[in-house]
């Protein structure tokens, strides 16, 4: 995994380097966005829709900062306690802080890459005497995507993002999202 992460990196970097070209919109900027994904649900093995708001801020045409928030589902499984079943809930989420690099393909369309931390989190909760608790993780933020310039000021995005670490229950930490930006 590191290796992996080291080689993004590079790549990311090699890529800014080869990049001299600049543009009438190199003016930093503040951004937002919102985006719809699949997560698969680490419990079921079913798919489920996850839901994301991110902004960032773009200092020039390749290089911003970004943080974000991401809803992972809800999922639950069930106990043995006590002569009786019990179902346990549990409800995924993750916030991350990252660089973007976006490198143009055409003047409307480019690639980017995010490398950054993510925090994911499960909350378990039962009726079985009040459960309420949490499982967290920090670990490595990790993303590609592609977006495409509607006008000036809105993109349409796809990217795969790892979120971290796997919690042992929950949302699986690869997600395909889509949006707006």
């Amino acid at each position: 995994m590191k290796k992996t992460i080291f080689a993004m990196l590079a790549g990311f970097l090699a890529m800014g380097a080869a990049q001299a070209q600049s543009s009438a919109n190199d003016a930093p900027r503040v951004y937002m966005g919102i985006g719809v994904g699949a997560v698969k649900d680490s419990i079921t093995g079913d798919h489920k829709r996850s839901t994301k708001i991110f902004g960032g801020y773009e200092f020039d045409q390749n290089w911003a900062v970004e943080g974000g928030y991401s809803y992972l589902g809800k999922s639950g499984f069930y106990v043995p306690l006590e002569n009786d079943i019990y179902h346990v809930g549990v409800k995924s989420q993750s916030f991350y802080a990252a660089a973007k690099y976006t490198f143009p393909l055409t003047e409307r369309t480019a690639m980017y890459g995010k490398l950054g931390l993510a925090h994911t989190e499960a909350k378990y909760s039962s009726p079985f005497k009040g459960w309420n608790f949490k499982d967290n993780t920090n670990g490595v933020y990790a993303a590609v995507g592609v977006q495409t310039k509607l006008t000036e000021n809105v993109s349409l995005f796809a990217e795969y993002e790892r979120n971290g670490k796997q919690l042992r229950n929950g949302a699986d930490n690869k997600v395909f999202s889509a949006g707006v930006k």
